[in-house]
């Protein structure tokens, strides 16, 4: 079922590859179908993820939720604090297990990353664990 669910995320962020949000240096210097051809296969790539993507929203599970969008770290920084326990997952795959996990979210306009509703005090604590 993870496919579908990875899906529905790809249909509320239809920017949301692998890589995270686009591609890897927004496609500079490839062509318009190269771009068009990369954009593709990353995001088939994070729809293959299904074990990386259980286990992120697994791992989500004990980060608690805020009102507010936390801006002190990216989807890229979270990313790495979730691979010590779950092993290495994409940007791509982190941001879609959030969104799916129900964590408001905000794309950060200038990078592939988003930023996420994600208490502070609760990552301190798993980073402390």
């Amino acid at each position: 079922m993870s496919k579908e669910q990875i899906q529905a995320v790809i249909d509320l962020i239809p920017e949301l590859t692998d890589f995270g949000i686009g591609i890897y240096k927004n496609g500079r210097g490839l062509s318009q179908k190269e771009k068009s051809d990369e954009f593709s296969k990353s995001q088939a790539d994070l729809l293959k993820s299904t074990e990386a993507f259980n286990k992120t929203v697994e791992w989500l599970s004990q980060v608690k939720q805020i009102k507010n969008i936390n801006s002190k770290r990216s989807s890229y920084g979270l990313k790495d604090l979730a691979e010590k326990k779950v092993g290495y997952i994409t940007n791509g795959v982190f941001i879609a297990a959030a969104v799916h996990s129900g964590f408001k979210y905000k794309i950060d306009e200038n990078s592939p990353n988003a930023l996420f509703n994600m208490s502070e005090k609760s990552l301190k604590e798993i980073e402390k664990a």
